[in-house]
């Protein structure tokens, strides 16, 4: 395969790479898997993102997300909380998967798209270049991280319990907002295959 050209991930079709000076969103012709995105990719900035979105991480882990109030019932839970009670019954298999969905993959992809982008920034030496293992982690935590949909559940659960019982957000709940919002800002600018061509050039691949 030429330098000019690439292989696209989800068919193997061979695309030859667009003009730098190409505008918008480039997807592949045959299977319409996105290739890069519609902004110049910029590691600086979107390093700093990530870096915020880690560490609210933790406190939207353990911090409560909501307080119910019902009838002299006073009841708050964490994220951490829910996945937790829900292993210790019969629905382990249901708190194993978000164990996996809301806790590991999101954390894999913080890890793995901050180690990329650390390599990708223009001052970093070639020889911390970071093995394909870390761009495959990304690749595939972007498939599995499933806060956000966790996140729209809490805020639908809070509308109909509203009705019944007074519903206060708690301070894990804005930090799981936010931390949501920066890491799919993060994911929707840095495409894998358009961060792949940036850390080629930048190592001299």
């Amino acid at each position: 395969m030429s330098t000019d050209a690439l292989q696209c991930p989800d068919c193997g079709t061979q695309l030859a790479v667009p003009s730098q000076r190409a505008r918008g969103t480039w997807r592949c012709p045959r299977c319409e898997c996105q290739l890069s995105g519609a902004w110049a990719l910029r590691p600086d900035s979107l390093l700093a993102l990530t870096v915020t979105s880690s560490v609210l991480w933790l406190p939207a882990l353990i911090l409560p997300l909501m307080r119910l109030e019902n009838l002299g019932l006073d009841r708050e839970a964490s994220l951490l909380d829910c996945v937790l009670r829900l292993m210790e019954g019969v629905y382990f298999p249901v708190g194993l998967l978000l164990l996996f969905t809301l806790v590991l993959m999101p954390l894999l992809n913080l890890l793995s798209v901050g180690r990329l982008l650390w390599a990708a920034r223009t001052d970093t030496p070639a020889a911390t270049s970071p093995a394909p293992f870390w761009m495959k982690v990304y690749r595939h935590s972007r498939e599995w991280a499933m806060t956000d949909i966790f996140l729209l559940g809490i805020l639908i659960a809070m509308t109909k319990l509203g009705d019944m019982a007074a519903v206060t957000p708690g301070a894990g709940l804005f930090c799981l907002v936010v931390a949501v919002l920066l890491r799919l800002i993060v994911e929707t600018l840095a495409q894998p295959d358009q961060l792949q061509r940036l850390l080629e050039a930048r190592h001299g691949h």
